[in-house]
This record gives structure tokens, sequence and C-alpha cells, in this order.
């Protein structure tokens, strides 16, 4: 088994394992995959989006209220949406 570069890399395949496994058990691994690569379109597409992700400046609470308006704009729904809103919460959007 490989060992994660860092612990940001160790944390962020705990998370991605835990939606993957989520996903499995929902039957709905098509529609993760295409909600997140709807969100890192969006994510690729904006230079505000990118810091607010990646900026210490912005609390938990405000990137959780931009992320949980974001997916709600874009209807990234399901474990997606939940997902995102918590790892935000979790201030583990740039891991």
């Amino acid at each position: 088994m490989a060992q994660s570069s860092s612990p940001i890399s160790a944390v962020a395949e705990r998370y991605a394992g835990s939606l993957f496994e989520l996903a499995l058990q929902d039957n709905s691994v098509a529609k993760v995959e295409a909600d997140l690569a709807g969100f890192e379109a969006l994510l690729n597409g904006s230079d505000d989006l990118k810091r607010l992700i990646n900026s210490p400046v912005f609390s938990s609470e405000d990137q959780a209220k931009a992320i949980a308006a974001i997916v709600d704009k874009a209807k990234i729904t399901g474990l997606v949406g939940n997902f995102l809103r918590v790892v935000a919460r979790n201030r583990r959007l740039f891991a």
C-alpha cells in the first residue's frame, strides 16, 4: 500500500474514500462523478472560487455558506452536494 506524501494527502484520501464508499452503497457512482466534474469545471473557471477555497482569510462559516450557494445554483445535489458542504464546514476544501 502506498503511503501518502503529506498529512493533507492522507486527509484527502480519507474523504475521497468515504465519498466513493457512499456512492457505491447508493449505486450513484456515475452521478457522483458527473457532479464532481461539474464542480471541477466551476473551480477551473473561477479564480474567485479558487481563492475562497485556498485562502485562510475566509472562515469555515463563510466557506460553507458560499459553497452551499454554489452547489445549490449549480444543482449539485445528493452525495456531492452534502460532501462539499461537509468539507467546507471542516475547512478541508484545500485538501
